[in-house]
C-alpha cells in the first residue's frame, strides 16, 4: 500500500508541474476577415431551436462568439466589424435557409465581463437587419449572480 501511495503522490505532482502556470486557456481560432482585420473566434456553433423541450425549427440558426480588439467607446467601428464577422456565417445560415443568426462581441478570449451580442433576422424578400443588445457574463464562483441565491 505504501507503495502505491507514493506512485499516486508521485503522479498528482507532476501532472500538476506540467500543467499550464496561467490555468486554463480559452481556445481560440484566428480568422482573416475580407477587410483584412484578424479576429479570434471563440466558438461557432449551430444553435437547435428548443425551449422548455419544445423543439422550434424555425429559431434554429448559427451562433458566433469572437474577440473584438476595438474599445467599447468605438461602436460606429465595432459595427461594422460586426458586418465582416457576419460574412463568416452569413452564407452557411442562408444555406440552410435559417432566418436568424447572431455575432457576440466579447473584449477577451475569457468571456468576462460586458459584450456587445448583435442579433441578424433574414426578411422574406432576403434582405439581413442587425440589432445590437449589450449583455454582461455574470461569472462568479459560485455559478450565481451576485445579490441572488
Amino acid at each position: 500500500m505504501p507503495l502505491r501511495a507514493v506512485s499516486v503522490s508521485i503522479l498528482l505532482i507532476f501532472c500538476v508541474a506540467c500543467g499550464d502556470a496561467s490555468g486554463f486557456r480559452q481556445p481560440t481560432l484566428e480568422q482573416r476577415l475580407v477587410s483584412g482585420t484578424v479576429i479570434q473566434v471563440i466558438s461557432c456553433r449551430l444553435v437547435w431551436g428548443i425551449e422548455h423541450g419544445e423543439r422550434h425549427a424555425k429559431q434554429d440558426s448559427f451562433a458566433l462568439e469572437y474577440v473584438t480588439s476595438l474599445s467599447p467607446s468605438a461602436r460606429d467601428e465595432l459595427d461594422r466589424e460586426v458586418l465582416d464577422v457576419f460574412e463568416l456565417i452569413r452564407p452557411v445560415s442562408e444555406q440552410w435557409g435559417f432566418s436568424t443568426a447572431s455575432v457576440a462581441a466579447f473584449p477577451s478570449p475569457e468571456r468576462s465581463g460586458k459584450y456587445d451580442v448583435f442579433t441578424f433576422s433574414r426578411s422574406t424578400d432576403g434582405r439581413w437587419s442587425v440589432s445590437r443588445t449589450a449583455a454582461k457574463v455574470f461569472n462568479t464562483e459560485s455559478g450565481h449572480k451576485p445579490g441572488h441565491s
